[in-house]
């Protein structure tokens, strides 16, 4: 095998790990605000993604203007999501609180999923945009990849910004760190919440677009999108958006790889390995590992 292929499977993995860390990022500033393991995360990818398609399919739109269409319909979407079938579910008990949130998120994945399939059909779809490609040696890179990493790269930094000196990111991390002094401080923490629940379903929204530039999308496939990026939280840590990245294009290139060397078939199942092997062995995940 020759070291321009080794090279480039690694670009596809390390692309793919890139909106794997996307999708990543937006479930665990969730879980860390809210607290709430949304089931339904990587499906609202998968919603957006179909979206995008058939925006595109039928007006020809730039994938540009579809994402300033799509974007503040899925901040609503998940704003409202958390006030009305989420927040309620705060003044039970912690046991109750935790069943319920698990069934109204696994519901929102099964009825947004039908829907999409009733709506949409259930093929896959995607953006069929063709640009020229850069050869370097006998590696071929497409400019589709470029702007994909450039995107994900401007949305890794935006989000940073926003966290570290927005003053609704500073709330969401006083209210992650204690929500009573938060509180004492004048933060509205049920506000803050559904604030952070918007802002993870818009991140989802931009990487759907991004997404489905470069693979297809089914109405589906957002279960498994969810327990990759829980294995990516798992992996860099719950708030670490760094080791977010890190584990993400980790899980990417080793699905490349598995697909590559061994059998595409395979690739779905390395997340649900990784999972299970971190578990018992960096229960507090690698990157804390690494710095303890």
């Amino acid at each position: 095998m020759s070291i321009a292929i080794l090279i480039q499977v690694t670009l596809g993995g390390l692309l793919l790990g890139g909106l794997y860390a996307l999708v990543a990022f937006g479930l665990s500033l969730v879980y860390g605000v809210a607290g709430i393991l949304n089931f339904s995360h990587g499906t609202l990818l998968a919603v957006a993604g179909i979206i995008a398609s058939v925006l595109y399919a039928a007006t020809g739109l730039n994938p540009l203007i579809i994402g300033v269409i799509l974007i503040p319909g899925f901040l609503v979407f998940g704003y409202f999501f958390y006030a009305y079938f989420l927040d309620p579910l705060t003044s039970r008990n912690p046991f109750e609180n935790t069943v319920g949130t698990v069934l109204v998120t696994v519901g929102a994945l099964l009825i947004l999923s039908d829907l999409s399939a009733l709506l949409a059909g259930p093929t896959v779809k995607n953006i069929p945009l063709r640009f020229q490609t850069i050869e370097i040696g006998d590696v071929i890179i497409s400019m589709t990849q470029v702007f994909i990493f450039a995107g994900i790269a401007a949305l890794i930094t935006g989000l940073h910004l926003f966290i570290k000196r927005s003053w609704i990111g500073r709330a969401m991390r006083a209210v992650a760190q204690d929500q009573v002094a938060a509180q004492i401080c004048g933060v509205r923490p049920n506000k803050i919440r559904c604030y952070t629940f918007a802002v993870g379903s818009g991140i989802v929204a931009v990487a759907a677009i991004l997404y489905v530039l470069s693979f297809p999308v089914d109405p589906y496939m957002g279960f498994s999108l969810t327990v990759k990026a829980f294995t990516i939280i798992i992996l860099g840590g719950i708030g670490n958006l760094l080791g977010a990245l890190l584990a993400g294009l980790f899980l990417g290139v080793v699905e490349a790889m598995t697909a590559f060397f061994w059998a595409s078939d395979w690739a779905p199942a390395v997340s649900i390995i990784l999972l299970l092997v971190i578990l018992v062995i960096f229960p507090r995940g690698i990157v804390a590992r690494l710095r303890s």
